[in-house]
Protein backbone atom coordinates (compact mmCIF):
# COMPACT_ATOMS: atom_id res chain seq x y z
CA UNK A 1 0.00 0.00 0.00
CA UNK A 2 1.25 3.50 -0.86
CA UNK A 3 2.47 5.64 2.02
CA UNK A 4 0.32 8.46 3.35
CA UNK A 5 0.62 11.85 1.71
CA UNK A 6 -0.76 15.38 1.65
CA UNK A 7 -2.55 16.72 -1.42
CA UNK A 8 -2.43 20.37 -2.49
CA UNK A 9 -4.98 21.66 -5.02
CA UNK A 10 -4.03 25.01 -6.55
CA UNK A 11 -3.67 26.18 -10.15
CA UNK A 12 -0.59 28.26 -9.29
CA UNK A 13 2.69 26.34 -9.87
CA UNK A 14 4.35 28.79 -7.48
CA UNK A 15 1.95 27.95 -4.65
CA UNK A 16 2.37 24.25 -5.37
CA UNK A 17 6.16 24.56 -5.09
CA UNK A 18 6.02 26.61 -1.89
CA UNK A 19 3.69 24.09 -0.26
CA UNK A 20 5.67 21.10 -1.45
CA UNK A 21 8.99 22.55 -0.27
CA UNK A 22 7.67 23.65 3.15
CA UNK A 23 5.89 20.39 3.93
CA UNK A 24 8.61 18.16 2.53
CA UNK A 25 11.00 19.81 4.99
CA UNK A 26 8.57 18.87 7.76
CA UNK A 27 8.70 15.21 6.69
CA UNK A 28 5.55 14.96 4.58
CA UNK A 29 5.12 13.54 1.08
CA UNK A 30 3.23 16.06 -1.06
CA UNK A 31 1.32 15.58 -4.31
CA UNK A 32 -0.15 18.51 -6.27
CA UNK A 33 -3.05 19.05 -8.67
CA UNK A 34 -4.23 22.15 -10.52
CA UNK A 35 -7.98 21.61 -10.04
CA UNK A 36 -10.57 19.35 -8.45
CA UNK A 37 -10.90 16.87 -11.31
CA UNK A 38 -7.14 16.45 -11.57
CA UNK A 39 -7.02 15.93 -7.80
CA UNK A 40 -9.62 13.15 -7.89
CA UNK A 41 -7.77 11.50 -10.77
CA UNK A 42 -4.54 11.71 -8.78
CA UNK A 43 -6.19 10.05 -5.77
CA UNK A 44 -7.47 7.23 -7.98
CA UNK A 45 -4.05 6.82 -9.60
CA UNK A 46 -2.16 6.75 -6.29
CA UNK A 47 -4.67 4.27 -4.83
CA UNK A 48 -4.24 5.92 -1.44
CA UNK A 49 -6.26 8.39 0.60
CA UNK A 50 -4.45 11.62 1.54
CA UNK A 51 -4.05 12.51 5.20
CA UNK A 52 -4.93 16.13 4.45
CA UNK A 53 -6.08 18.22 1.49
CA UNK A 54 -4.85 21.81 1.11
CA UNK A 55 -7.41 23.46 -1.15
CA UNK A 56 -7.31 26.80 -2.97
CA UNK A 57 -10.45 28.71 -1.99
CA UNK A 58 -10.89 29.76 -5.63
CA UNK A 59 -10.03 26.64 -7.63
CA UNK A 60 -10.68 27.12 -11.36
CA UNK A 61 -13.73 25.66 -13.04
CA UNK A 62 -15.88 24.99 -10.00
CA UNK A 63 -17.01 26.21 -6.58
CA UNK A 64 -14.48 25.09 -3.96
CA UNK A 65 -17.14 24.77 -1.23
CA UNK A 66 -19.18 22.45 -3.47
CA UNK A 67 -16.04 20.43 -4.11
CA UNK A 68 -15.60 19.98 -0.34
CA UNK A 69 -19.17 18.75 -0.05
CA UNK A 70 -18.55 16.38 -2.98
CA UNK A 71 -15.67 14.86 -1.05
CA UNK A 72 -17.93 14.14 1.94
CA UNK A 73 -20.26 12.18 -0.37
CA UNK A 74 -17.48 9.69 -1.13
CA UNK A 75 -17.01 7.20 1.74
CA UNK A 76 -13.26 6.88 1.17
CA UNK A 77 -12.75 10.67 1.31
CA UNK A 78 -15.52 11.79 3.66
CA UNK A 79 -13.24 12.06 6.70
CA UNK A 80 -10.19 13.55 5.03
CA UNK A 81 -9.63 16.97 6.69
CA UNK A 82 -9.42 20.00 4.39
CA UNK A 83 -7.51 23.23 5.01
CA UNK A 84 -8.64 26.04 2.72
CA UNK A 85 -6.06 28.51 1.41
CA UNK A 86 -7.77 31.91 1.24
CA UNK A 87 -6.47 35.05 -0.46
CA UNK A 88 -6.29 38.20 1.65
CA UNK A 89 -9.45 40.30 1.40
CA UNK A 90 -11.67 37.32 0.58
CA UNK A 91 -11.66 35.64 3.99
CA UNK A 92 -15.09 36.79 5.22
CA UNK A 93 -16.92 35.77 2.04
CA UNK A 94 -15.17 32.42 1.63
CA UNK A 95 -15.37 31.39 5.28
CA UNK A 96 -19.15 31.93 5.17
CA UNK A 97 -19.44 29.79 2.02
CA UNK A 98 -17.39 27.01 3.59
CA UNK A 99 -19.36 27.06 6.86
CA UNK A 100 -21.46 24.01 5.90
CA UNK A 101 -18.50 21.99 4.61
CA UNK A 102 -18.03 19.65 7.57
CA UNK A 103 -14.64 18.40 6.35
CA UNK A 104 -13.08 21.90 6.44
CA UNK A 105 -11.06 22.06 9.67
CA UNK A 106 -9.07 25.26 9.20
CA UNK A 107 -8.11 28.08 6.84
CA UNK A 108 -4.84 29.84 6.09
CA UNK A 109 -4.43 33.21 4.40
CA UNK A 110 -2.31 33.60 1.26
CA UNK A 111 0.46 34.52 0.97
CA UNK A 112 1.70 32.47 3.93
CA UNK A 113 5.11 31.71 5.35
CA UNK A 114 6.47 28.14 5.30
CA UNK A 115 6.45 28.19 9.13
CA UNK A 116 2.78 29.19 9.27
CA UNK A 117 1.84 26.46 6.80
CA UNK A 118 3.83 23.87 8.73
CA UNK A 119 2.10 24.91 11.96
CA UNK A 120 -1.39 24.61 10.46
CA UNK A 121 -0.64 21.18 9.02
CA UNK A 122 1.02 20.01 12.26
CA UNK A 123 -2.24 20.65 14.12
CA UNK A 124 -4.06 18.21 11.86
CA UNK A 125 -1.52 15.61 10.75
CA UNK A 126 0.61 13.69 13.20
CA UNK A 127 4.12 12.43 12.38
CA UNK A 128 6.37 10.39 14.66
CA UNK A 129 8.11 12.93 16.85
CA UNK A 130 5.65 15.73 16.05
CA UNK A 131 4.03 17.82 18.79
CA UNK A 132 1.67 15.40 20.45
CA UNK A 133 0.29 17.20 23.45
CA UNK A 134 -1.67 20.36 24.02
CA UNK A 135 -0.10 23.43 25.57
CA UNK A 136 -0.54 27.15 25.50
CA UNK A 137 1.41 28.57 22.58
CA UNK A 138 3.59 30.77 24.83
CA UNK A 139 4.56 27.89 27.11
CA UNK A 140 5.18 25.64 24.14
CA UNK A 141 7.42 28.16 22.41
CA UNK A 142 9.36 28.77 25.64
CA UNK A 143 9.89 25.05 26.27
CA UNK A 144 11.12 24.48 22.75
CA UNK A 145 13.39 27.49 22.87
CA UNK A 146 15.07 26.13 26.02
CA UNK A 147 15.67 22.71 24.51
CA UNK A 148 16.60 23.59 20.92
CA UNK A 149 18.60 26.09 18.96
CA UNK A 150 17.08 28.93 16.94
CA UNK A 151 17.21 26.86 13.76
CA UNK A 152 15.15 24.06 15.22
CA UNK A 153 12.07 23.35 13.06
CA UNK A 154 9.79 22.63 16.02
CA UNK A 155 10.48 26.04 17.54
CA UNK A 156 9.59 27.69 14.22
CA UNK A 157 6.32 25.77 14.20
CA UNK A 158 5.51 26.89 17.73
CA UNK A 159 6.18 30.56 16.91
CA UNK A 160 3.98 30.32 13.82
CA UNK A 161 1.35 28.57 15.93
CA UNK A 162 1.21 31.57 18.26
CA UNK A 163 1.44 34.16 15.47
CA UNK A 164 -1.56 32.61 13.72
CA UNK A 165 -3.77 33.52 16.70
CA UNK A 166 -4.22 29.95 17.92
CA UNK A 167 -3.73 29.65 21.67
CA UNK A 168 -4.59 25.96 22.03
CA UNK A 169 -4.94 22.91 19.80
CA UNK A 170 -4.96 19.20 20.45
CA UNK A 171 -6.34 15.71 19.96
CA UNK A 172 -9.43 14.58 21.89
CA UNK A 173 -7.86 11.15 22.23
CA UNK A 174 -5.06 12.55 24.40
CA UNK A 175 -6.70 15.30 26.44
CA UNK A 176 -10.17 15.83 27.87
CA UNK A 177 -12.09 18.71 26.35
CA UNK A 178 -13.50 19.50 29.79
CA UNK A 179 -9.96 20.40 30.91
CA UNK A 180 -9.67 22.85 28.02
CA UNK A 181 -13.04 24.45 28.79
CA UNK A 182 -12.06 24.82 32.44
CA UNK A 183 -8.75 26.42 31.45
CA UNK A 184 -10.47 28.93 29.15
CA UNK A 185 -12.90 29.85 31.92
CA UNK A 186 -10.27 30.09 34.66
CA UNK A 187 -8.02 32.32 32.55
CA UNK A 188 -10.95 34.48 31.34
CA UNK A 189 -10.18 33.91 27.67
CA UNK A 190 -12.12 35.46 24.79
CA UNK A 191 -12.30 33.67 21.46
CA UNK A 192 -13.68 30.67 19.59
CA UNK A 193 -13.26 27.01 20.58
CA UNK A 194 -13.77 24.77 17.55
CA UNK A 195 -14.25 21.02 18.08
CA UNK A 196 -14.34 18.51 15.21
CA UNK A 197 -15.62 14.96 15.57
CA UNK A 198 -13.67 12.87 13.06
CA UNK A 199 -16.11 9.95 13.38
CA UNK A 200 -19.17 11.94 12.28
CA UNK A 201 -17.52 15.03 10.68
CA UNK A 202 -19.72 17.17 12.94
CA UNK A 203 -18.25 20.49 14.09
CA UNK A 204 -19.24 22.54 17.14
CA UNK A 205 -17.98 26.02 18.04
CA UNK A 206 -18.28 27.62 21.47
CA UNK A 207 -17.60 31.34 21.73
CA UNK A 208 -16.08 32.59 24.98
CA UNK A 209 -16.17 36.14 26.33
CA UNK A 210 -13.98 36.68 29.40
CA UNK A 211 -14.31 33.04 30.43
CA UNK A 212 -18.06 32.72 29.91
CA UNK A 213 -19.79 31.07 26.95
CA UNK A 214 -21.72 33.63 24.92
CA UNK A 215 -22.88 31.50 21.99
CA UNK A 216 -22.69 28.08 20.34
CA UNK A 217 -22.93 27.05 16.70
CA UNK A 218 -22.71 23.73 14.89
CA UNK A 219 -22.50 22.07 11.49
CA UNK A 220 -23.38 18.46 10.76
CA UNK A 221 -24.92 17.67 14.16
CA UNK A 222 -28.16 15.78 14.80
CA UNK A 223 -31.41 17.61 14.14
CA UNK A 224 -32.24 17.56 17.84
CA UNK A 225 -29.37 20.01 18.49
CA UNK A 226 -30.74 22.65 16.13
CA UNK A 227 -32.49 25.71 17.54
CA UNK A 228 -35.97 24.62 16.43
CA UNK A 229 -36.15 21.81 18.97
CA UNK A 230 -35.63 24.19 21.89
CA UNK A 231 -38.33 26.62 20.77
CA UNK A 232 -40.78 23.70 20.64
CA UNK A 233 -39.58 22.34 23.99
CA UNK A 234 -40.43 25.61 25.75
CA UNK A 235 -43.83 25.80 24.07
CA UNK A 236 -43.01 29.01 22.20
CA UNK A 237 -43.84 27.40 18.86
CA UNK A 238 -45.81 24.29 17.91
CA UNK A 239 -44.17 21.34 16.13
CA UNK A 240 -46.53 21.92 13.20
CA UNK A 241 -45.53 25.58 12.84
CA UNK A 242 -41.86 24.63 13.02
CA UNK A 243 -42.26 21.94 10.35
CA UNK A 244 -44.07 24.42 8.08
CA UNK A 245 -41.33 27.03 8.50
CA UNK A 246 -38.55 24.51 7.84
CA UNK A 247 -40.28 23.40 4.63
CA UNK A 248 -40.73 27.02 3.53
CA UNK A 249 -37.05 27.78 4.14
CA UNK A 250 -36.05 24.63 2.24
CA UNK A 251 -37.92 25.92 -0.82
CA UNK A 252 -36.31 29.36 -0.70
CA UNK A 253 -33.75 30.11 -3.42
CA UNK A 254 -32.06 33.24 -2.08
CA UNK A 255 -29.92 33.79 1.04
CA UNK A 256 -31.72 33.06 4.30
CA UNK A 257 -31.48 34.93 7.62
CA UNK A 258 -30.32 33.03 10.69
CA UNK A 259 -33.09 30.71 11.83
CA UNK A 260 -33.57 32.35 15.22
CA UNK A 261 -33.70 35.83 13.73
CA UNK A 262 -36.23 34.56 11.18
CA UNK A 263 -38.48 33.25 13.97
CA UNK A 264 -38.43 36.64 15.68
CA UNK A 265 -38.97 38.56 12.43
CA UNK A 266 -42.04 36.45 11.64
CA UNK A 267 -43.46 37.12 15.10
CA UNK A 268 -43.37 33.44 16.02
CA UNK A 269 -41.28 33.97 19.16
CA UNK A 270 -40.07 36.92 21.22
CA UNK A 271 -36.48 38.08 21.62
CA UNK A 272 -36.58 36.82 25.21
CA UNK A 273 -37.80 33.40 24.08
CA UNK A 274 -35.04 33.26 21.45
CA UNK A 275 -32.42 34.04 24.10
CA UNK A 276 -33.73 31.21 26.26
CA UNK A 277 -33.68 28.78 23.34
CA UNK A 278 -30.14 29.82 22.42
CA UNK A 279 -29.01 29.24 26.01
CA UNK A 280 -30.47 25.73 25.96
CA UNK A 281 -29.00 24.97 22.54
CA UNK A 282 -25.53 26.26 23.45
CA UNK A 283 -25.51 24.21 26.66
CA UNK A 284 -26.60 21.07 24.80
CA UNK A 285 -23.86 21.61 22.20
CA UNK A 286 -21.31 21.84 25.01
CA UNK A 287 -22.64 18.61 26.58
CA UNK A 288 -22.36 16.92 23.20
CA UNK A 289 -18.68 17.83 22.81
CA UNK A 290 -17.88 16.30 26.21
CA UNK A 291 -18.97 12.91 24.85
CA UNK A 292 -16.68 13.06 21.81
CA UNK A 293 -13.56 10.92 21.98
CA UNK A 294 -12.36 11.02 18.36
CA UNK A 295 -11.38 14.34 16.85
CA UNK A 296 -9.47 17.46 17.69
CA UNK A 297 -9.97 21.00 18.87
CA UNK A 298 -8.47 24.44 18.51
CA UNK A 299 -8.99 27.71 20.34
CA UNK A 300 -8.42 30.98 18.52
CA UNK A 301 -8.37 34.19 20.52
CA UNK A 302 -9.80 37.45 19.29
CA UNK A 303 -13.04 39.29 18.59
CA UNK A 304 -16.22 37.25 18.42
CA UNK A 305 -18.51 37.10 15.35
CA UNK A 306 -21.63 39.25 15.22
CA UNK A 307 -24.00 36.40 16.20
CA UNK A 308 -22.05 35.79 19.43
CA UNK A 309 -21.83 39.50 20.25
CA UNK A 310 -25.59 39.85 19.80
CA UNK A 311 -26.46 36.73 21.83
CA UNK A 312 -24.25 37.57 24.86
CA UNK A 313 -25.55 34.57 26.78
CA UNK A 314 -22.86 34.73 29.47
CA UNK A 315 -23.27 31.08 30.47
CA UNK A 316 -21.41 29.96 33.58
CA UNK A 317 -18.87 27.29 32.64
CA UNK A 318 -18.76 25.59 36.06
CA UNK A 319 -22.51 25.02 36.02
CA UNK A 320 -22.34 23.83 32.41
CA UNK A 321 -19.56 21.34 33.16
CA UNK A 322 -21.30 19.93 36.24
CA UNK A 323 -24.37 19.15 34.16
CA UNK A 324 -22.17 17.83 31.36
CA UNK A 325 -20.32 15.45 33.71
CA UNK A 326 -23.62 14.17 35.08
CA UNK A 327 -24.90 13.50 31.57
CA UNK A 328 -21.72 11.75 30.47
CA UNK A 329 -21.96 9.43 33.49
CA UNK A 330 -25.65 8.77 32.83
CA UNK A 331 -25.00 8.13 29.14
CA UNK A 332 -22.50 5.41 30.05
CA UNK A 333 -25.14 3.64 32.11
CA UNK A 334 -27.92 4.18 29.56
CA UNK A 335 -25.82 2.90 26.66
CA UNK A 336 -25.49 -0.48 28.36
CA UNK A 337 -29.24 -0.87 27.83
CA UNK A 338 -29.90 1.43 24.85
CA UNK A 339 -26.73 0.90 22.86
CA UNK A 340 -28.04 1.90 19.44
CA UNK A 341 -30.55 4.64 18.63
CA UNK A 342 -31.59 2.60 15.57
CA UNK A 343 -32.95 -0.17 17.81
CA UNK A 344 -36.70 -0.81 17.77
CA UNK A 345 -38.66 -1.75 20.90
CA UNK A 346 -41.87 -3.69 21.51
CA UNK A 347 -44.40 -2.81 24.21
CA UNK A 348 -45.26 -5.29 26.98
CA UNK A 349 -48.98 -4.55 27.05
CA UNK A 350 -49.65 -6.75 30.07
CA UNK A 351 -47.12 -4.93 32.26
CA UNK A 352 -48.27 -1.53 31.00
CA UNK A 353 -51.90 -2.36 31.81
CA UNK A 354 -50.96 -3.21 35.41
CA UNK A 355 -49.43 0.24 36.09
CA UNK A 356 -51.45 2.32 38.55
CA UNK A 357 -52.94 5.46 37.07
CA UNK A 358 -50.61 8.46 37.34
CA UNK A 359 -47.41 6.36 37.47
CA UNK A 360 -45.92 7.80 34.27
CA UNK A 361 -44.98 11.43 33.69
CA UNK A 362 -46.28 13.37 30.70
CA UNK A 363 -42.97 12.91 28.86
CA UNK A 364 -42.98 9.19 29.59
CA UNK A 365 -46.55 8.88 28.30
CA UNK A 366 -45.56 10.77 25.17
CA UNK A 367 -42.67 8.40 24.48
CA UNK A 368 -44.74 5.30 25.29
CA UNK A 369 -47.44 6.35 22.82
CA UNK A 370 -44.81 6.42 20.02
CA UNK A 371 -43.42 2.92 20.69
CA UNK A 372 -45.13 0.81 18.03
CA UNK A 373 -42.71 -2.07 17.20
CA UNK A 374 -41.75 -0.31 13.96
CA UNK A 375 -40.11 3.03 14.73
CA UNK A 376 -36.58 3.22 16.09
CA UNK A 377 -35.51 5.28 19.07
CA UNK A 378 -33.95 7.77 16.65
CA UNK A 379 -37.22 8.15 14.73
CA UNK A 380 -39.13 8.73 17.97
CA UNK A 381 -36.60 11.39 19.01
CA UNK A 382 -37.20 13.13 15.68
CA UNK A 383 -40.99 12.82 15.90
CA UNK A 384 -41.20 14.21 19.44
CA UNK A 385 -38.49 16.85 18.83
CA UNK A 386 -36.89 15.92 22.13
CA UNK A 387 -33.23 15.27 22.86
CA UNK A 388 -31.83 11.75 22.41
CA UNK A 389 -30.50 11.95 25.99
CA UNK A 390 -33.97 12.62 27.42
CA UNK A 391 -35.71 10.03 25.24
CA UNK A 392 -33.02 7.40 25.90
CA UNK A 393 -33.46 7.92 29.66
CA UNK A 394 -37.16 7.12 29.28
CA UNK A 395 -36.38 4.01 27.20
CA UNK A 396 -33.84 2.96 29.83
CA UNK A 397 -36.43 3.20 32.60
CA UNK A 398 -39.04 1.36 30.53
CA UNK A 399 -36.56 -1.39 29.64
CA UNK A 400 -35.44 -1.89 33.25
CA UNK A 401 -39.10 -2.02 34.37
CA UNK A 402 -39.77 -4.55 31.57
CA UNK A 403 -42.45 -2.35 30.04
CA UNK A 404 -40.69 -2.74 26.69
CA UNK A 405 -38.18 -5.11 25.12
CA UNK A 406 -35.83 -4.74 22.19
CA UNK A 407 -37.09 -6.20 18.92
CA UNK A 408 -34.65 -8.82 17.67
CA UNK A 409 -33.30 -7.92 14.27
CA UNK A 410 -33.71 -10.59 11.60
CA UNK A 411 -30.52 -12.39 10.68
CA UNK A 412 -29.63 -13.71 7.25
CA UNK A 413 -28.59 -17.33 6.86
Amino acid sequence: MASAYLLVIDDSPTVQKVVERALSEAGHRVLAAADGEAALALIRESRAVPELILLDGLIPGRDAADFCRQLTDQPALARVPVVVMIARGQAADLEERFAKATNVVDTIGKPFSPEALQAVVARVVRLPGSLGRTATSAALAEALALSAGPADGAASQARAFAADGLLLAGDLATISLSQIIELLADQLHTGALRVLNTESSARIELYFQAGRVDFGAAVGVAEELLIGRFTVETGDITPEALTHLLAERARATGPLPLFGADLVARGLISEQALSGALSRQTSELAYETLRWRAGFFQFRGGELPAAAREARLGLNVDRMLLEGYRRVDEWRVIEREIADLDDVFIRNENKIAQLPRGTLTRDELGVLDEIDSRRSVREIVRKLRMGSFDVSKVFFRFSRARLIRRRVRPTSI
